[in-house]
């Protein structure tokens, strides 16, 4: 988020988005600079540890993660995770940080959304992918918008306008992104936004597509995000504890980012979809619902539900740091599934060399290249 304008907050804005948003740009921060300790409430996701699976890398793997590892260094990155065939081989952190640091996923937290409707659906709190986001969200139930269906939003096509739409990055509360992710009501904004476009006509990577489903797995569940998230996924992981940003203490999370974690819980989620729900004996999503999850979906067939799939935007001209990644190259995995975080958070997994790659951190000072890692550990892997 830039800072293009910033404007006096008024009073009547209230003191949390006051607080919030004069420390914000106090600071200079940005999405990627904001420290983990400016997120005044938080929730806490509550894990239960277990050992980590360690291996040694084949000599052909062991020169490539050296190279891996370099190119890492040199692009800024503040982690490195390498896992083969369930086993950690390679775990490199730099600028300060260590196995212990919580970072911020930026949008790979979306992910866990989709993978806790899975889990709701085998519960039966949720009937399926295509129920209508109104029978769980009571403030549209009688609203054309609450027949958006539960799937349209996972894939990104719900036609909902963006929070921020004719704002861009002005920094003041006139904008209504800035009201939500710096207020103490992340969800006011959220249900006033207007239906643009037909559900499921457009691909449009929309947050509040994300919060819309975490609310009716809430209401589906009555529990809390952050207690589905760590009763569900966390402890079954086997994951240390964690946290995540909420409007107010005991208020609502803002699960399409910011859940504060270490790279380690990003390698256990890759590893359970490369699993397809399971890791080691355990299983914690249905398979069916992972082979939903990597389906490509009508409005972009390089997205399924709240997960990429496979070559994005391959050759042309480098393009700096956006939303969809891009690519000097295909992926040589052809069954790649990325996770994908702003600013160069990524999870790489490629089921069919039992590979998954964490890196976390900055992108690269030019421009960042999705396939350089990943193509050069999985030909090592088949070398």
């Amino acid at each position: 988020m830039t800072v293009l304008a910033v404007a006096a907050v008024p009073a009547s804005a209230g003191s949390v988005l006051e607080r919030r948003l004069s420390s914000y740009v106090a600071g200079g921060w940005d999405p990627l600079t904001l420290p983990v300790s400016w997120y005044d409430s938080v929730a806490p996701i509550a894990g239960r540890p277990r050992s980590l699976a360690r291996g040694e890398p084949d000599p052909a793997m062991g020169a490539a993660l050296g190279t891996a590892e370099r190119m890492a260094a040199a692009s800024g990155a503040t982690a490195l995770l390498v896992s083969v065939d369930g086993r950690l081989v390679s775990e490199r952190y730099w600028n300060g940080t260590d196995a212990d640091t919580r970072l911020n996923p930026q949008s790979m937290a979306k992910t866990l959304v989709a993978l806790l409707v899975g889990v709701a659906i085998d519960r039966g709190e949720i009937g399926g992918a295509d129920d209508p986001v109104g029978r769980y969200v009571s403030a549209w139930r009688d609203d054309p918008r609450g027949r958006i269906t539960l799937r349209q939003l996972l894939q990104m096509a719900s036609g909902l306008a963006q929070v921020d739409a004719g704002h861009g990055f002005a920094m003041t509360p006139a904008n209504p992104a800035v009201r939500q992710y710096f207020g103490d009501d992340f969800d006011r904004e959220m249900l006033a936004l207007a239906q643009v476009d037909p559900p499921g006509a457009k691909f449009d990577y929309n947050n509040n597509a994300t919060l819309l489903v975490a609310r009716a797995l809430e209401a589906a569940s009555g529990r809390s995000y952050a207690r589905l998230v760590s009763d569900r996924l966390w402890k079954p992981l086997g994951l240390a504890d964690a946290a995540i940003y909420v409007d107010r203490p005991g208020g609502r999370a803002m699960a399409s980012c910011c859940l504060f974690s270490r790279p380690r819980d990003w390698l256990a989620v890759g590893r359970l979809i490369a699993g397809r729900g399971e890791v080691d004996g355990r299983r914690i999503v249905p398979a069916a619902w992972i082979d939903a999850m990597l389906t490509p979906s009508p409005a972009n067939k390089g997205y399924g539900l709240q997960i990429w799939l496979g070559d994005q935007q391959v050759g042309g001209p480098p393009l700096p740091p956006v939303l969809t990644p891009w690519q000097s190259e295909p992926f040589a995995a052809r069954d790649m599934v990325l996770l994908n975080g702003f600013g160069g958070q990524r999870v790489w997994i490629m089921p069919s060399a039992g590979l998954v790659v964490v890196r976390m951190g900055r992108t690269w000072p030019k421009a960042w290249d999705d396939a350089a890692v990943p193509n050069l550990l999985y030909r090592a892997r088949h070398a």
